[in-house]
């Protein structure tokens, strides 16, 4: 593997070279993803972000075709910190085409490689995170 794809292995950097050509070739479509965006982050799905986190678990699980697991783990602010939400669940591990879909809004890989047996599959599950966090992470093995 190259250093170049070490260094990026999920190709985010053509992602956001794509977003920042669609935008710069149309101000509109920059404002209409601004407004969706800003939508989600002043409610859209805060009041589901559980059910989100374990429908992505879910998923998640099956494409492994293991018995789903989800652990929320609040750890509380302290020192200046934030408090900080930890998501973690069995399952494949995420891959290209996930962040991909993380980097989208409502376009979810699952409706046309999963939909039968995902729970997910309409693209805004990890808004849910968005509207309780301004810095989501996403962390595996």
């Amino acid at each position: 593997m190259s250093e170049a794809a070490e260094a990026d292995p999920f190709g985010t950097a053509r992602l956001r070279r794509g977003v920042l050509d669609a935008w710069a070739a149309s101000p509109a479509r920059f404002r209409e993803d601004a407004n969706a965006e800003e939508d989600l982050a002043l409610g859209g799905y805060r009041d589901r972000l559980a059910v989100e986190l374990a429908q992505n678990a879910s998923d998640a699980a099956g494409r492994a075709g293991v018995t789903g697991r989800l652990r929320l783990t609040l750890h509380p602010a302290r020192g200046g910190e934030p408090a900080v939400l930890v998501a973690s669940n069995t399952g494949a591990p995420i891959d290209a085409t996930g962040v991909e879909s993380l980097a989208t809004l409502r376009a979810s890989a699952k409706r046309e490689t999963e939909a039968a047996v995902s729970v997910g599959r309409f693209g805004v599950g990890f808004s849910a995170v968005l509207a309780v966090s301004d810095e989501p992470a996403l962390v595996g093995r």
